[in-house]
């Protein structure tokens, strides 16, 4: 704003300036958004990069290492503070501590040669907004199937560690 005086220092206009800050306003919230997304991606491959790394320690017990498993997973969602997990193996079943059951829940079914060995369930504490299957994104689920698949992996590696104690006299 710029007042338009005359020669005796009247203001006879006032001359106003505006600027559409619209698309800059549009592009930082895409932006925000975009951020927020490329975090959550980073949990994600955390968590199977922790997952994979804990599946090859040696002289780690298959339970210590599903355990191990259980505790990463609620980390990587999206609401880490309102996860809870379980991990149900061949009747078997591994917990976060503050695991409880609620209505909120995603699972993957562990298949190994073609036959379900147990199930990965993930689940919120509190009712959370909701976004492309209930609470959850549509990331998780390919995050629950990549873990599920894991464990699978870590139990074939497992039995067949047993295999060849067994036929080695150990």
């Amino acid at each position: 704003v710029v007042p338009l005086k005359d020669e005796s220092d009247t203001v006879q206009r006032i001359l106003v300036t505006a600027l559409d800050i619209t698309e800059r306003v549009r592009s930082e919230q895409e932006l925000q958004k975009l951020a927020h997304a490329l975090g959550e991606r980073v949990k994600e491959l955390n968590c199977l990069y922790r997952i994979s790394a804990l599946g090859c320690k040696p002289h780690v017990s298959l339970a210590e290492n599903i355990q191990g498993m259980v505790n990463l997973i609620p980390p990587a969602w999206q609401y880490p503070d309102m996860t809870c997990s379980r991990i149900i193996l061949e009747g078997k079943e591994f917990r976060t501590l503050n695991f409880k059951e609620t209505s909120w829940k995603q699972s993957c079914e562990i298949i190994l040669n073609q036959e379900q060995i147990g199930l990965v369930e993930v689940f919120y504490l509190k009712e959370m907004p909701q976004h492309d299957e209930g609470p959850f994104v549509a990331e998780e689920r390919l995050l629950l199937e990549a873990i599920a698949g894991q464990v699978s992996r870590i139990v074939e590696r497992h039995r067949s560690e047993e295999s060849i104690k067994s036929l080695s006299g150990e």
